[in-house]
């Protein structure tokens, strides 16, 4: 398992408490020179012209809505802070879990395959489906006729020689054609649209202050563009924001 998703757990809630007792220290500091002032003042006023107590009672009432405002904040960020990390060990549990996201690329093991989902708008008649390299070089091709509604694509990991290729990231390319061959447009000349996932099992998870990313080899995968999980043996099926697998996909080229 990454080490950054042992060490980075709690950092936002800590910064967030560091934030409130910075604002509480600074208020305890404000209200000592307050009541520096006040004595001061209370000490050599005129006997014959007191000050008004009304002006002291609503500062002294000034400073504890402050300082109660301070405390609700410090309160909520603690719960903020707690569900963040709640959140964040469980996406530990994720690790050996198969996993469907919105993505085109995918991590190719030594001698594996790869698996890959796809949607394009309905009016297409044939695509070409490509899968490319990391330095974005075409390896293996083809070309496909019956492309209506969400599909799936496995790529078994060799070129189009035949050639089996070695492990590391690989990107799932989808070019909508016409019929006569040509890069396919709709009858207002924009491209077709294409939505492309990915699937693959989870080997670590990665935390920061920001987001949870699962890894599939090197490839880091967004929390937030699941669409789909496989728990552990029995096989369970969950799906992120309630969505039926491949929604996603199927929504974004709708």
């Amino acid at each position: 398992m990454a080490i950054s998703s042992l060490t980075n757990v709690g950092l936002a809630g800590s910064n967030n408490n560091a934030a409130s007792s910075s604002s509480a220290s600074q208020l305890a500091q404000n209200f000592d020179t307050f009541l520096t002032l006040l004595t001061t003042q209370l000490k050599n006023q005129d006997p014959t012209s007191p000050m008004e107590s009304d002006k002291f009672t609503d500062q002294l009432s000034q400073f504890a809505q402050v300082e109660q405002g301070i405390q609700s904040n410090k309160n909520l960020e603690d719960l903020i802070a707690m569900q963040s990390q709640q959140r964040q060990l469980s996406a530990l549990s994720y690790v050996g879990a198969e996993i469907e996201a919105v993505g085109d690329t995918n991590w190719l093991e030594e001698g594996g395959e790869l698996k890959y989902k796809y949607n394009v708008s309905p009016e297409v008649p044939r695509l070409q489906l490509q899968i490319q390299d990391q330095e974005g070089k075409t390896i293996y091709s083809e070309e496909l006729t019956d492309v209506s509604g969400l599909q799936s694509f496995t790529w078994d990991g060799k070129n189009n020689s035949g050639v089996e290729q070695g492990e590391g990231a690989y990107t799932l390319v989808v070019k909508p054609m016409a019929a006569n061959g040509d890069t396919f447009k709709t009858d207002k000349g924009k491209p077709a649209s294409v939505a492309i996932g990915i699937i693959g099992s989870v080997d670590s998870v990665d935390i920061d202050d920001r987001d949870i990313y699962l890894r599939i080899g090197d490839v880091s995968v967004p929390f937030s563009t699941l669409t789909n999980v496989k728990l552990g043996a029995s096989g369970t099926d969950t799906t992120d924001g309630g969505n039926d697998s491949g929604s996603d996909v199927q929504d974004e080229a709708a």
